[in-house]
């Protein structure tokens, strides 16, 4: 049994910029993967997000954050609380589209979603951090010029009450990456992602993998020697390939045991383009 996917990342519409109506007409489709970079900032890719689910009630959506949604520098430092703000808004916003779907980072589940067509699959979206090798200088890296970690600073101050020194918790900052961060938040995802392809495998269901940055050639990733996620997406008995949704990939490629995709840019040809998976 078959069901199509359409892909749509890097847009990057602006704050103000008007949706382009190319943009708001999807092809005949039951999946729509919305992979970050959306717009300029979090707020305009979410109004998009909002927008074409409202246009198709039919049509399942996956949003999975980009750098542009959830890293780049221009955040806010006291607005890091990212992860409880969107789950706070997906379950008490009443203008959220039910066709709408993101996944916690901190979440051990994928996404459970129901096709128009009856079948049931299983998506993991995440950003797709690599397991960093080595490199020459961090700050010549994309991910130290473009990507923030909330960190939490302890600062030390001295009380009169006391009368000593306590470490007093002042919250979320934003603190530029470093690789032992980025290392720490690619174990936290692969590990989260081994377990769901257990899961998946095993409860029978066709599964996606999602990732923002491309694990097989991310021009974000110069400067720095990496190895991606091994994952190997091995169907059931029977099944075709397995899907790994990504960005930055002129063509489709096999890549340990998926068929890597993407769709960037916007415009009716982007718009036109469809995947159909053949799962038997």
């Amino acid at each position: 049994m078959a069901f199509k996917v359409h892909i749509i990342h890097d847009l990057m519409y602006g704050f103000n910029e008007p949706t382009s109506p190319e943009d708001l007409q999807l092809p005949d489709v039951d999946l729509v993967i919305l992979n970050g970079n959306i717009g300029y900032t979090g707020k305009r890719s979410w109004h998009y997000a909002y927008q074409i689910a409202h246009l198709y009630p039919n049509i399942q959506f996956v949003f999975n954050d980009g750098y542009v949604e959830r890293y780049q520098r221009i955040i806010d430092k006291n607005k890091c609380e990212y992860e409880d703000a969107m789950s706070t808004r997906q379950s008490q916003d009443n203008s959220w589209p039910s066709n709408l779907h993101w996944k916690d980072p901190r979440s051990e589940e994928g996404l459970m979603i129901l096709l128009q067509t009856g079948q049931t699959i299983s998506v993991w979206p995440c950003f797709g951090f690599p397991n960093v090798i080595s490199y020459d200088n961090w700050e010549d890296t994309w991910f130290y010029k473009n990507v923030c970690i909330g960190q939490k600073r302890v600062d030390s101050l001295k009380t009169d009450i006391l009368g000593k020194t306590d470490l007093q918790l002042f919250g979320d900052h934003l603190a530029w990456s470093t690789p032992e961060s980025i290392k720490e938040h690619y174990i936290d995802q692969e590990s989260k992602l081994r377990n769901w392809e257990t899961k998946q495998i095993a409860y029978k269901h066709y599964g996606i993998v999602v990732t923002h940055l491309n694990p097989y050639a991310d021009p974000r990733l110069d400067n720095i020697k990496y190895a991606p996620y091994k994952m190997h997406l091995k169907g059931q008995e029977g099944e075709g390939d397995r899907l790994w949704v990504t960005t930055n990939q002129e063509k489709n490629i096999n890549f340990v045991g998926a068929k890597l995709c993407s769709n960037p840019g916007r415009g009716s040809i982007a718009r036109r383009k469809v995947l159909e998976v053949d799962t038997v």
